[in-house]
């Protein structure tokens, strides 16, 4: 009986960690947009974009995510920003939509 305790308790603890490390991963494989891994506000974004030189600045709120479009060096360009952590979603990492 105790065998079988002790298995299932180290298979808890396994999937377990393996969820923490994905977790952990994920989060480490998107760009920092704003620091702080902390909520961000629309303005905050907003703010920040107009820092790095965009213009014509719109920004929608799409479930976790802020979505900006706007102009920077006369390119249009979209990016998606996690309200809950101030980092770029994966795919828009580079700024552009190509």
């Amino acid at each position: 009986m105790n065998r079988i305790v002790a298995c299932v308790i180290g298979g808890a603890l396994f999937v377990g960690v393996a969820g923490f490390m994905v977790a952990i991963a994920e989060q480490s494989s998107s760009r920092v947009f704003i620091p702080g891994d902390r909520p961000i506000t629309e303005d905050q974004v907003r703010a920040k974009l107009q820092s790095d030189g965009w213009s014509n600045i719109s920004i929608v709120n799409d479930g976790k995510y802020f979505v900006a479009t706007g102009s920077r060096n006369g390119q249009g360009g979209t990016i998606s920003v996690e309200s809950q952590t101030g980092r770029l979603r994966g795919t828009d990492a580079d700024g552009d939509d190509d």
